[in-house]
């Protein structure tokens, strides 16, 4: 049975991970199933948004530390070499992708949800990096990204005291954007996702490149860049007739 799902629910993919008996530890074929699921909804027509989640007691507790405590440093330069390829592979997706995280997000687990572009948590949820004291440095890159979410002093915290914290903590410092309880964690994520897939499809692409691509950029480049895609929306005819009817509204 695959360990990686991937269900399309109208205009939205559902991913999961489903290897619960294992708290959804990452192994290879699990890199290697996402991976896929990432670059099937980037090519789908029929997707506008996705959610990430984790079947049973756990989002993901991160990579498996008994698979990679047997490696040779070839094989586990593989499994790095398949993290860092999902990352870029969640990044280029111009589809946006919402993480609905309970139970925990630990290592390799936070890295999932960091991917991510928005990120739903259960209350209860754990989210910690754990790899410092077992002599390992980030990957996937966290160095890049958590410090652009929440900061660069609070993500040196989280790596190196490896610290747990809870989802209220999470929603405190920007980490995730809502925390709901556990029973509607799934259906808020995916309504969030619905709800941006039921936007014209251009301004959503545009909207997730434009802020991935500012962060490297400076802001008269980020500027014209912007002009440059709302222009292409702004052609158009989903957007042209979207305007046309919120004008109407307006006026009666």
């Amino acid at each position: 049975m695959a360990i990686v799902g991937l269900e399309t629910r109208g205009d939205v993919a559902v991913i999961t991970l489903d290897r619960a008996a294992k708290l959804n530890a990452i192994d290879d074929e699990m890199l290697d199933g996402l991976r896929d699921a990432v670059e099937a909804v980037g090519r789908s027509e029929a997707i506008g948004a996705a959610v990430l989640t984790g079947r049973g007691r756990a989002f993901s507790a991160g990579g498996d530390i008994t698979a990679m405590a047997g490696m040779d440093e070839r094989v586990f330069a593989a499994t790095i070499a398949k993290y860092m390829t999902l990352s870029a592979a969640f990044r280029a997706c111009p589809k946006p992708f919402a993480a609905a995280v309970h139970g925990y997000a630990l290592a390799g687990g936070f890295e999932l949800a960091l991917m991510c572009d928005v990120r739903f948590a259960a209350t209860g949820t754990q989210f910690g990096l754990p790899d410092t004291p077992l002599g390992l440095s980030p990957t996937s890159g966290m160095t890049w990204l958590l410090p652009r979410v929440v900061g660069l002093g609070r993500a040196m915290y989280l790596a190196l005291s490896a610290t747990n914290i809870d989802a209220e903590e999470a929603l405190a410092i920007g980490l995730v954007s809502r925390v709901v309880e556990p029973d509607a964690l799934l259906s808020e994520a995916e309504a969030f996702a619905h709800r941006v897939a039921a936007y014209p499809r251009l301004g959503v692409v545009g909207t997730k490149r434009g802020f991935l691509d500012a962060l490297e950029t400076g802001f008269e480049a980020a500027t014209t860049a912007e002009a440059a895609a709302e222009l292409a929306c702004f052609r158009t005819p989903e957007t042209r007739q979207r305007l046309l009817g919120f004008a109407e509204r307006k006026r009666s």
